[in-house]
């Protein structure tokens, strides 16, 4: 059966939304929802009744009355006070209130099954690798949870761990293949691997250089990582090019020495030749090689196998230097360059449920485009703020869906098989509009295509289409410039 929308909706005017306050003890405030505001829902999706049988406490993090999540999010004060640049309005409190809302939403129509949701906040410092060792403590041993989410960011280091634990992890970025054969991960995006071979394949099918060609992979020593440079290593030497893998240490915990790794590799790149590089690193770590890449003149393209990589929150941190380049991604984006993409009637949904919930904490709805936290003043004096959370939105859906599906006292396998059987699932800004989730399939998005990074500034005035230099918003983007090719 098609899950064509979320299984969320608001009883007309009967409902309050609590939306993020932002402050420092992590509270909500309620306030009424506007009556256009509904929340996304699913005429289709099971309803919720009174169980029939009684209700036990069937597994970790299950009892009688609760259903304990683990909600991990990123410790944005802790990145703040190392001078990092985050916008204001981007808070730790305001991560983890952009998944509660759903929580509470639930909770107030009776819960799941007849049971309730708690939270439970898991926090990291993504550029501190020790902090990695305290959420999974506060995962598995401080607490019993029965599964953890993660919209983007969350170390594959950590996941690692718990899911070394036992511990399920839904996931709405890349992950591995290693990672989703362990049976309890769940993902929205296609394997680091098969996005890897993706762009390498795209390339090989479009370039003029000649065979036997040395093309560059830059990869990095995760486990995730490593598997996506080898994946791209691989597909070139069947596609009859030489290519040169360079690892760069991102599990060091020292972000300056991974970026010089990431600038040397390109005096290395320049020595060997190389026609082409692929770059499967984050952003945060790809600084020195983009900086030292645009002062050669080395071409290169980017392969979206890590997190926020080639999404609208990842392009737009992206330097001068990466401009020009390429982006197979399972990530879509709000413009082909010439006008803004309308909303799926799911994205719509989220959208609306996103600006009911936190309208009033950004002072007013969401714009397409603009990366996730950011409120920008563009060049006309329009107020542009945050757009709403795609990856949230697609992974509360499908929570809703397998927990209602995994039986009155759900365990670990049951919900995860639930997930896997549920079968076509709409998704926000990514593969085309939706997934689909089968037995051995454990991932969602069917297809992925190719978009273009476009250099935008605050300072670019807007044109007739309301687009700064084909982006969305006055920030780097993504131009969708490849129509979607089905995952094989």
């Amino acid at each position: 059966m098609k899950k064509s929308r979320i299984a969320l909706a608001f009883v007309a005017g009967a409902s309050l939304i609590f939306a993020a306050c932002g402050g420092d003890d992590g509270g909500s405030v309620a306030t009424e929802a506007p009556a256009a505001s509904e929340a996304p829902a699913s005429s289709e999706a099971p309803v919720t009744e009174a169980p029939t049988e009684e209700l036990t406490a069937s597994d970790v993090g299950i009892t009688a009355d609760t259903i304990k999540i683990g909600v991990a999010v990123s410790d944005l004060e802790a990145i703040r006070a190392m001078g990092i640049s985050i916008p204001e309005t981007l808070t730790t409190d305001h991560l983890f209130d952009r998944w509660n809302v759903f929580f509470e939403k639930w909770n107030a129509e009776g819960g799941i099954n007849g049971r309730m949701v708690e939270p439970v906040r898991l926090v990291w410092n993504p550029l501190d690798p020790s902090t990695f060792d305290t959420l999974v403590a506060d995962a598995t041993v401080n607490n019993e949870l029965f599964m953890v989410v993660n919209g983007t960011g969350l170390s594959s280091t950590a996941r690692g761990l718990l899911l070394a634990a036992g511990v399920p992890i839904m996931y709405g970025d890349v992950m591995g293949q290693a990672e989703l054969d362990t049976g309890l991960a769940i993902s929205l995006s296609a394997p680091s691997e098969t996005v890897a071979e993706a762009g390498v394949t795209a390339w090989m099918g479009s370039t003029d250089a000649a065979p036997g060609s040395v093309v560059g992979v830059l990869s990095n020593n995760t486990v995730v990582g490593s598997a996506a440079g080898k994946a791209a290593e691989a597909a070139l030497t069947a596609g009859g090019f030489t290519p040169k893998l360079i690892e760069i240490n991102s599990t060091q915990g020292d972000a300056a020495a991974t970026n010089e790794e990431g600038a040397a590799a390109v005096a290395v790149f320049e020595a060997e030749g190389v026609v082409q590089t692929f770059v499967s690193t984050p952003f945060t770590e790809t600084q020195g090689f983009w900086g030292a890449a645009a002062a050669a003149g080395l071409k290169f393209s980017l392969l979206d196998t890590s997190s926020s990589g080639c999404s609208a929150f990842g392009l737009s941190r992206a330097p001068a230097a990466a401009v020009g380049s390429d982006c197979v991604t399972a990530y879509d984006h709000s413009t082909d360059g010439t006008s803004i993409r309308p909303d799926t009637e799911f994205e719509a949904e989220c959208r609306a449920f996103f600006d009911a919930s936190f309208s009033e904490y950004y002072g007013g709805p969401s714009n397409p485009g603009v990366p996730a936290g950011n409120v920008y003043t563009d060049a006309n004096g329009k107020t542009l703020n945050s757009d709403y959370t795609p990856q949230e939105c697609a992974l509360a859906n499908i929570i809703y869906l397998g927990l209602t599906g995994a039986g009155v006292n759900p365990t670990r396998q049951s919900y995860i098989d639930a997930v896997l059987n549920l079968g076509e699932v709409p998704l926000a800004l990514a593969g085309g509009g939706t997934g689909k989730f089968e037995p051995g399939k454990p991932f969602a998005a069917n297809a992925l295509h190719t978009v273009r990074i476009t250099a935008a500034a605050i300072d670019t005035a807007p044109d007739a289409n309301g687009l700064y230099n084909g982006c969305a918003a006055p920030v780097n983007c993504g131009v969708v410039v490849g129509d979607w090719t089905p995952i094989s």
